[in-house]
């Protein structure tokens, strides 16, 4: 698997920094260490300064570990594991709002506007490269559909936030908080830029492309009521994709033990748009230091481990257990439980069952079944059980699945619920899948499959959070469907952190 999430020099110098002497004559850059004013020059070095961003996705702080947490603790489709569950976790599962102190709310604060600064600077500095502009265009759109992403993470789950578009250079550089309206319209202008720069091809490495952007710009119409837009952005994508005929493809990846490659998976596979990458070297190590960088940084992800057997600090939740239909084989494809097979190898091998004794987890109740389950998404569980394993399967956060449920949405919402049948009908009738169709005939019934298919194809893939704010604020809860969290705060606090240092938004 091709890596591009790789620490370069561009981390280094992303603060800013000055060589200073007291006699003009020795008033030299020194070339070890390069300041943002004398790096950046060539289409290579700016290349370095996007990797950087990519590499603050990829951080604990975001993807690869808080992220996760924050909006599967928020949406509906996740429970404690137990007291194993620590409390700031466990605060954003069992509160309606956390404390402005709570550390995993802060950490993707800290993690978003980190990207968003490098990128930033990125895309401050691409006027100046002249050796290979085509590539610096490229580069600058891939900067603007990240900055895209952080912002869109901060308005949806904070509301009004400080926008900056120009890299801070000062520590007294602060502003105050920007009308959500107004940060909405900075995502969208990014992205359509960042469409029209961005390569039209399909990612193999993790870098964005074209439809990532335009993917990406039809979830932010949608979350701002522009269906009609939305529908455009995302039939730009449609039928450039397939869904995979086995389901569970788009969950698996490379897992290693030492030098022991025990799987590679199917990562940048026919369904997949945008992944965010991680690498598995086979030595259980995790980057504590959350900030994912340095040279031999280790590039896993605390998914699998947080939400496994051992650990067991979540589970899905009775309502998503319930929420599948009889006879759904999404439901063996999402979750493990007590008596099912591990370490099968894909199948090929008869692998061991999970017992209730061997699972660290509360116990759940799927139609009044009373048993311990875990997700079997994003699971390294069927190639090692190994009590300690960070992973290395890819996030697939963009997928052609969720196109065509966003597609479906849409077409519920301008009117014709007849075409979302048809785009949910295709997802329902993935060869491993294959369930029946469905008729929809009005706005509330195509509304309620929407709801449900989203819910089952989608459950513990971080998008459900980002549906519950949207349909709550349509008032679709308890009309069309109960609500997962009644009385949730929609928005956060700001974090404790940033409104003790900055001025502007005490």
């Amino acid at each position: 698997m091709n890596q591009i999430i790789k620490i370069s020099l561009a981390v280094t110098i992303l603060g800013t920094a000055a060589v200073i002497a007291c006699n003009k004559k020795l008033n030299y850059s020194d070339q070890n260490n390069p300041t943002t004013d004398s790096y950046f020059k060539t289409a290579a070095e700016l290349r370095n300064g996007v990797d950087a961003v990519y590499s603050s996705l990829h951080s604990a702080n975001l993807a690869g570990r808080e992220w996760f947490f924050t909006h599967d603790m928020r949406g509906g489709e996740t429970g404690s594991g137990g007291a194993q569950l620590e409390a700031p976790r466990a605060e954003l599962l069992t509160q309606p709002s956390p404390s402005p102190s709570n550390a995993v709310m802060t950490s993707v604060w800290t993690g978003t506007y980190e990207m968003i600064n490098r990128a930033n600077l990125v895309i401050s500095k691409a006027p100046g490269v002249k050796d290979d502009p085509a590539s610096a265009a490229v580069i600058v759109g891939e900067a603007e559909f990240l900055r895209a992403w952080a912002y869109f993470e901060l308005v949806t789950m904070w509301g009004d936030v400080p926008l900056y578009t120009v890299p801070v250079t000062s520590v007294t550089g602060y502003k105050g908080k920007t009308p959500a309206a107004d940060v909405y319209t900075q995502i969208i202008s990014d992205l359509t830029d960042a469409a029209a720069k961005l390569p039209n091809t399909h990612s193999t490495d993790g870098r964005a492309t074209m439809d990532a952007a335009n993917f990406l710009l039809g979830k932010v119409l949608m979350q701002k009521g522009d269906y009609a837009g939305a529908k455009a952005a995302l039939l730009k994508v449609y039928g450039k994709y397939s869904l995979m005929s086995n389901f569970l493809y788009n969950f698996d990846g490379d897992v290693k033990l030492a030098s022991n490659t025990l799987a590679t998976g199917h990562e940048f596979n026919a369904e997949s748009i945008f992944e965010i990458v991680f690498i598995d070297k086979g030595d259980d190590n995790f980057n504590w230091g959350y900030t994912g960088e340095g040279a031999t940084a280790d590039e896993s992800v605390m998914r699998s481990q947080e939400y496994g057997i051992v650990w067991g600090n979540v589970v899905p939740s009775n309502a998503i257990l319930n929420e599948f239909e009889a006879g759904d084989p999404r439901y063996k494809f999402t979750f493990y439980e007590s008596g099912d097979n591990i370490l099968t190898f894909a199948g090929t091998q008869a692998g061991t069952p999970l017992t209730e004794s061997g699972m660290n987890v509360a116990p759940s109740n799927h139609n009044g079944t009373i048993q311990r389950r875990v997700y079997r998404k994003y699971s390294v569980l069927d190639w090692t059980n190994d009590g300690f394993h960070p992973d290395g399967l890819n996030f697939r956060i963009m997928r052609y699945a969720e196109v065509l449920l966003m597609l479906a949405e849409c077409e519920a919402e301008v009117g014709t619920p007849a075409q979302a049948a048809i785009y949910i009908n295709q997802v329902r009738s993935r060869p491993s899948v294959n369930m029946p169709p469905v008729t929809l005939t009005n706005h509330d019934n195509a509304i309620q499959a929407v709801m449900h298919e989203k819910a089952v194809e989608m459950a513990g893939e971080e998008v459900n959070n980002i549906d519950m704010l949207r349909w709550r604020a349509k008032g679709y809860y308890p009309s069309l469907h109960p609500d997962p969290k009644p009385g949730q705060v929609a928005l956060f606090p700001i974090p404790a952190s940033e409104t003790s240092a900055n001025p502007m938004i005490k």
